[in-house]
């Protein structure tokens, strides 16, 4: 029965050999992130070091949201149009993104952002400032790298996504290890290690792809596309990868004014990076599923697919997060992390634990909404997604200023949820078209 609801045949294959290496790579950084807190939760100041990496990391992907985005204009416009123009328009917005950076972080804007707006003092405020400094580039490597897994993706070059992915991994890893036996400060392990891998699997990945880059045989290479209709097609989705990317910032701003700031931020990043690496799956699923429609591939059998890898995803975390054994090993054991710590990035993960389901809904509208071009309405799912953001979060600080881990993880799990309905709202009527 099974088979026949997926239609088990080539499809289904093709859609594996996509989003299994699409979602890794988009899940590198949250699958990471466990791995990186559990050698920072080994030195000295394990609840300042991770909030360091996770503070620092936030402010960086703010700056750098346009790279949310960037791999679904590819997908969407790269297979059929002037590969020069949609060149162009990527360095163009990987530009304005370093100025950006730079504005933000070498002038009094830096103080201000630290101070006022993230509440921040004393060793954190320092530590996060100096890895902003050595990492203010990372937004346009971001950009750039998105740009090119992008033209991997749509090209169905999934072993080139293979390849960029692993050789990510063990450089981070590497560079994490060697940090971490020199004894530096332990920040430094998540901050450098990721920027140095970073910087170095973007030149990795440009080169694997550099055939595709210039395709002067293909006829459609002269096909016309003019910058405006970029533009036109991008604004949106740059506003709807604001929200999404202000999330983080704005829940470790929130969470700074809670009682023990530091464990509250730490147990948030904490419980999202194990709940983003046993989910991994679902990260890749919205450009599996765009790259299928371009593809003009039937819309059941993507839904259905896309489906049964969310109630897959649900299944594994609903395991991880109630089972103790398995609990206590993954958050004590593997992780190292000491017993208070522990139990709130439990309870963090358990908040989001049930989302799965919920998380393919939304990656399955919006991705209905990119593929017919007719992007504006994803602003106003957005719109209505920090509402509810910021309902939580004021509520939050307003009645339960002790629970910061408890208030982090509902922030996250409702905003979320919500979310889904409201891409099935907007999306609705485009369903009835495919």
């Amino acid at each position: 029965m099974l088979k026949k609801y997926l239609e088990f045949d080539n499809f289904f294959i093709l859609g594996l050999s996509i989003l299994i290496p699409t979602a890794i790579n988009l899940s590198a950084n949250l699958f990471l992130s466990p791995i990186l807190n559990s050698l920072m939760g080994r030195t000295e100041n394990p609840e300042l070091s991770i909030s360091v990496y996770a503070i620092s990391m936030s402010i960086l992907f703010f700056i750098g949201l346009p790279h949310l985005r960037i791999q679904q204009l590819t997908i969407v416009y790269y297979k059929n149009f002037n590969k020069m123009t949609i060149h162009y328009f990527v360095c163009l917005v990987g530009l304005l993104c370093t100025i950006l950076s730079v504005l933000i972080i070498f002038t009094p804007l830096n103080i201000y952002l630290l101070k006022l707006i993230f509440g921040l003092s004393g060793d954190l405020l320092s530590q996060v400032n100096h890895s902003l400094k050595l990492s203010f580039f990372i937004p346009l490597i971001l950009v750039l790298k998105m740009h090119f897994y992008g033209i991997a993706i749509v090209s169905k070059e999934s072993k080139n996504i293979w390849k960029g992915t692993v050789f990510s991994f063990f450089m981070t890893m590497l560079i994490a290890i060697f940090i971490f036996f020199m004894r530096y400060d332990g920040y430094l392990i998540g901050v450098l290690s990721f920027t140095i891998a970073t910087f170095l699997e973007t030149f990795f990945i440009a080169y694997l792809v550099r055939k595709q880059l210039w395709d002067y045989k293909s006829k459609i290479f002269h096909k016309d596309l003019k910058m405006r209709f970029l533009f036109k097609f991008f604004y949106p989705l740059l506003f709807a990868a604001f929200l999404p990317g202000i999330t983080f910032p704005l829940v470790n701003a929130t969470l700074s004014r809670f009682e023990n700031p530091e464990l509250s931020i730490a147990s948030v990043s904490v419980g999202f990076g194990i709940f983003g690496a046993l989910g991994f799956a679902i990260n890749g699923c919205q450009s599996t599923i765009l790259s299928l429609l371009t593809n003009g591939y039937n819309y059941i059998k993507i839904r259905n697919f896309s489906y049964i890898i969310g109630f897959i995803t649900l299944f594994i975390c609903l395991i991880a997060g109630w089972v103790n054994p398995i609990s206590s090993l993954i958050f004590e054991k593997i992780l190292g992390l000491n017993e208070q710590l522990a139990s709130s990035s439990l309870l963090v993960f358990r908040i989001l634990s049930v989302l799965p389901p919920f998380l393919v809904m939304e990656q399955l509208y919006v991705g209905l909404i990119m593929d017919s071009k007719l992007t504006t309405s994803i602003i106003y799912i957005n719109i209505c997604r920090f509402g509810v953001l910021i309902i939580c979060l004021y509520t939050g600080i307003l009645l339960y200023k002790s629970s910061g881990p408890m208030i982090g993880g509902l922030a996250w799990g409702l905003t979320l949820f919500f979310e889904a309905w409201f891409a099935w709202f907007f999306a609705r009527n485009l369903r009835k078209s495919i």
